[in-house]
């Protein structure tokens, strides 16, 4: 079932999702370390930074929390486009001097995407055998969500992962695939602005990434919108 949370502006919708997502992480048994998947952009980036704050003072639990892009471009961490590169500058006081969250990477060594997805598979079924604690996404006006993109695949048959090409630009991503995106106990998905909510609202009649994602949907999803 899709839920609605509307805001006045981006500084109530930050409170609000963020809170929810510490709540989570209080909930995860000590024993047990939450694990979520990111959305890059700068869109969520003043979220991750009052997280970072908000983890940095508390105590690190017995495991860390675990993290793992939606979907990387293919440059280096230091890039500016980089997602990883992303969120290790915005957590990085809350990993300063405890260690609150570990990033597990989609990119290695490799030349391309497409070479690297074995490995990167292997990596993410091993770090992480369970069902996120949360995915937190974005969408784009074309309906796409992390790097599955309108017309192109959304998943392998093989991999939790998969090798994408931004339809415009051409730029080599990798993505979690939408069945892995969906193996989550709770969707969050961060919208802003009329265009994204008119795309929301259509998904139900249109064939998209975000319509395919609303649709197998195995849990309740989570909409944070908000004019701007």
């Amino acid at each position: 079932m899709l839920h609605l949370h509307e805001y006045d502006n981006f500084d109530a919708l930050r409170a609000a999702l963020l809170a929810q997502w510490l709540a989570v992480i209080d909930r995860t048994p000590a024993n047990a370390g939450a694990s979520f998947a990111l959305a890059g952009g700068t869109t969520p980036a003043a979220l991750y930074r009052e997280l970072d704050q908000a983890l940095a003072q508390r105590v690190a639990g017995p495991h860390p929390i675990r993290l793992v892009a939606t979907d990387e471009r293919w440059v280096d961490d230091a890039d500016a486009q980089s997602n990883e590169g992303l969120f290790r500058r915005c957590l990085a006081q809350s990993n300063r001097t405890t260690e609150h969250w570990e990033l597990v990477s989609l990119k290695n060594a490799a030349a391309t995407p497409e070479v690297a997805i074995e490995a990167i598979g292997a990596r993410l079924q091993r770090q992480f055998p369970h069902a996120f604690s949360a995915v937190l996404l974005g969408m784009g006006t074309d309906g796409h969500i992390a790097s599955l993109f309108p017309h192109q695949p959304t998943e392998d048959d093989q991999q939790p992962c998969l090798a994408a090409v931004h339809p415009q630009s051409q730029q080599s991503r990798i993505s979690l695939s939408l069945p892995r995106l969906l193996n989550t106990e709770r969707l969050w998905l961060l919208i802003t602005g009329a265009d994204k909510r008119r795309v929301l609202e259509q998904a139900a009649n249109s064939d998209l990434p975000i319509s395919a994602l609303l649709r197998a949907a195995r849990c309740d999803v989570d909409v944070f919108w908000c004019p701007a």
